[in-house]
């Protein structure tokens, strides 16, 4: 996955993320099938963004 797939992909989770937590405050809370998607994203966030220091740090090493 190239660097721009990834920052594409990290904004697409991020968006889906503010979309629940703003309907959860508009609608009194997440439902529970909301909650285990919300806990998805998370992780799918967060190992976007590992993924995306990794390619950044061999790409700084490579250009060495």
């Amino acid at each position: 996955m190239a660097g721009h797939e990834i920052t594409d992909r990290i904004a697409d989770l991020i968006d889906e993320e503010h979309r629940l937590r703003k309907g959860a405050l508009h609608h009194g809370g997440l439902t529970p099938e909301e909650r285990l998607r919300l806990k998805d994203l998370e992780r799918q966030l967060d190992e976007a963004v590992d993924l995306l220091h990794r390619r950044q740090a061999l790409s700084a090493f490579d250009d060495d």
